[in-house]
């Protein structure tokens, strides 16, 4: 029998396409498989890095310190302290703390002198702090200062012409980029609160931020050779604002380098995690369709679409029911749907992003009945009890992905207990890294964290900002954490958007254009920062944390040397000179006379131009 032409065309053609769909079908497979590898190879390296002695005591950094008067016996004076040591031991610099009961006799030992009290007094003889700034030191004052005696000796030589009484000031005005990309940034809101002086500026002092009702917050003051720093305000006691005090530091020192992180990190909580059925209203009158629906075909699709523009790569923390049991036995699960794990859980990994755990189910690991209270969940009885559901989620997540290890966790609503931290380690034996939240807490209940590898090499790396729309808190966070180490590190959650008091009575279309304004924002004032999947993140972090860098100053280079270098390494470069040469780094501009450096190799070189 012979073919006509238009039927054998055809058949050629359906042919064609069968072949080209098993293309496909390899390629997305081979692709998927690919995945998997680079997520065994994750585990290869964090064994690396903790085989190799990188948990071993940091080398001390060489030449003169940085010095923190402090007062033992003040709380606020303590907590000044300590955001400040913090920030200095991320930026790796030599610290020294002084209780100012004891003093320092030589303020020249001093590479800078930061004062974490309200008294000018408390940094020695005035004469001798003249002349140490005088002859080229630099003082940062953290604090609002106390109009006393010594304060009037001094005050003309740190910028003040006049000082009056103590005022409460609201919000910030930021007239300087003290803030990495925030120049200009204007926050009138109830959450920056600030103790501070009515006073007026000199005309050569250096206004860098200032209240909402224009009351200078923050200015530095040349004198001599060296510079005053001052803060007029009492916002630095708060974890938060450790940016902001970086930021100081980096404009009162010509030629300041100091490293960074480096990370952009994305979480979604609850994701995978079981759909509910049916529907809600402001979702049908959208959409006219069910909740399964509309995240399948809706709010996933638009997720992956920000990601590809803004450059994300999420992070998804798997729930495998939403029980309330705290007791066994957990594989009796009503709930339970691995069709959803797997469909998502592919175009998750796909997408260039990774699976992580939130939980057997939403009830944090804690046994103490009042924090369990503050969520509304049930206490956890026995240690033993958390341990078997975590097996249980490991166990329900290699059955939808043999081959892929989980590596990652996310805290139910950020909490976790000393015993729910022993189970998951337990439990849970590629554990790698735990994400909660980066500052305080106001019920003091939460998992806040550190960015560091504790004792046991688990990574702490925190989260400090979410939410589908942004908040003028979140800015602020998102900046001091940008600016201080280098880190983006937000979170959502899928039933946020059909949440009435979560979504903010909008619906999605409203919520998704915001998250666009929103993604799109930090991307055009963060450009530079790279965008990782949690673990691999938390690895490069670790890496960073176990390396050293010292430095080489003349009048016109400066030469990096890291200790345990392992890969591209970078730091925020601020500078008022013309770059002349780069020996094994890249220099990037992320802002006025501001740089981004990536040094190639454990020994690199910034030269200036003469000026």
């Amino acid at each position: 029998m012979k073919l006509t032409g238009n039927f054998s065309k055809k058949i050629y053609i359906i042919l064609i396409l069968v072949l080209l769909f098993g293309l496909l079908l390899q390629f997305a497979h081979s692709k998927f498989v690919l995945q998997f590898q680079q997520n065994q190879s994750l585990i290869e390296e964090k064994k690396e890095i903790m085989k190799n002695g990188f948990g071993e005591q940091k080398p001390i950094a060489s030449g003169n310190a940085y010095c923190v008067f402090y007062d033992k016996a003040d709380a606020y004076s303590n907590r000044l302290k300590a955001n400040a040591i913090q920030s200095l031991e991320y930026m790796k610099m030599k610290t020294l703390e002084v209780n100012v009961e004891e003093r320092l006799e030589e303020l020249s030992n001093c590479k800078v002198v930061i004062l974490a009290t309200d008294k000018i007094g408390h940094l020695g003889d005035i004469e001798n702090v003249e002349q140490y700034v005088h002859q080229g030191g630099y003082i940062l004052f953290m604090s609002v200062l106390e109009p006393d005696d010594h304060y009037q000796i001094l005050y003309r030589k740190v910028g003040v012409t006049s000082f009056h009484d103590y005022i409460n000031t609201k919000g910030i005005k930021l007239t300087s980029n003290v803030l990495i990309g925030e120049k200009d940034l204007i926050i009138d809101d109830e959450f920056i609160t600030n103790t501070s002086l009515s006073i007026a500026l000199a005309d050569e002092a250096e206004l860098l931020a200032k209240s909402y009702q224009d009351i200078p917050l923050l200015w530095k003051s040349n004198y001599g050779e060296g510079a005053f720093m001052s803060f007029n305000g009492t916002l630095l006691q708060e974890k938060i604002n450790r940016g902001f005090f970086v930021g100081a530091l980096s404009l009162l020192e010509p030629n300041f380098i100091y490293p960074i992180f480096n990370l952009k990190v994305f979480f979604i909580d609850d994701f995978p995690a079981p759909i509910v059925r049916g529907t809600t209203q402001v979702i049908y009158d959208e959409y006219k369709k069910d909740i399964p629906s509309f995240y399948q075909e809706i709010w996933w699709p638009d997720m992956l679409k920000t990601a590809r523009d803004y450059d994300l790569k999420y992070t998804g923390a798997i729930i495998e029911t939403y029980n309330d049991r705290v007791e066994p036995p957990f594989d009796n699960i009503d709930d339970k749907d691995t069709h959803y794990l797997i469909s998502y859980g592919r175009e998750l990994i796909d997408s260039g992003g990774e699976l992580g755990f939130h939980g057997y189910n939403h009830q944090s690991l804690v046994m103490d009945k009042e924090v369990s209270k503050v969520y509304g969940y049930k206490e956890w009885k026995k240690k033993s009890d958390m341990f078997k559901s975590i097996q249980e989620l490991v166990t329900y997540t290699k059955n939808a992905f043999p081959q892929y290890t989980v590596t990652s966790y996310v805290p139910p609503s950020n909490t976790l207990s000393v015993e729910g931290r022993e189970a998951l380690k337990l439990a849970w034996k590629d554990l790698t890294v735990i994400s909660s939240l980066y500052p305080q807490d106001g019920e003091g209940v939460a998992y806040v964290q550190e960015f560091e590898v504790a004792d046991d090499g688990i990574i702490e790396m925190p989260r400090a900002t979410s939410g589908y729309y942004e908040k003028v808190y979140d800015r602020w966070a998102e900046a001091n954490t940008l600016t201080g180490v280098g880190v983006f590190s937000h979170f959502v959650h899928p039933d946020d958007v059909i949440s009435e008091d979560r979504s903010n009575n909008m619906g999605w279309e409203q919520n998704y254009e915001l998250f666009n304004e929103y993604m799109s924002r930090v991307q055009h004032t963060y450009p530079w920062v790279r965008a990782l999947p949690a673990t691999e993140a938390a690895l490069d972090m670790a890496k960073n944390i176990y390396s050293h860098v010292t430095w080489s100053h003349s009048e016109y280079a400066i030469e990096g040397h890291v200790t345990n270098y392992r890969s591209e390494s970078f730091y925020v470069f601020r500078t008022t000179s013309n770059i002349k040469s780069l020996t094994n780094c890249t220099v990037l501009t992320i802002d006025e006379n501001t740089y981004l450096v990536t040094a190639k190799a454990a020994n690199f070189k910034i030269e200036l131009e003469e000026a």
